[in-house]
């Protein structure tokens, strides 16, 4: 097996960067806010669901 060009980055022993949609709704305010900046900011990951559903919006003139 050829090795990596790169190390693999994880996250620390007790920092979760891998979030289910469905919890970050218990998350309070603050929380949420640096958890949702992370997750845009591609330093934290969401996980996909099988449920996940691409939308698409038409807009009509």
């Amino acid at each position: 097996m050829p090795k990596r060009k790169e190390p693999e980055k994880f996250a620390r022993r007790d920092e979760k960067d891998c979030w289910h949609p469905y919890g970050l709704q218990f998350l309070p305010p603050s929380r949420f806010t640096q958890v949702v900046g992370k997750i845009l900011a591609g330093k934290y990951d969401l996980v996909n669901s099988k449920f996940n559903k691409k939308v698409t919006v038409h807009f009509y003139h």
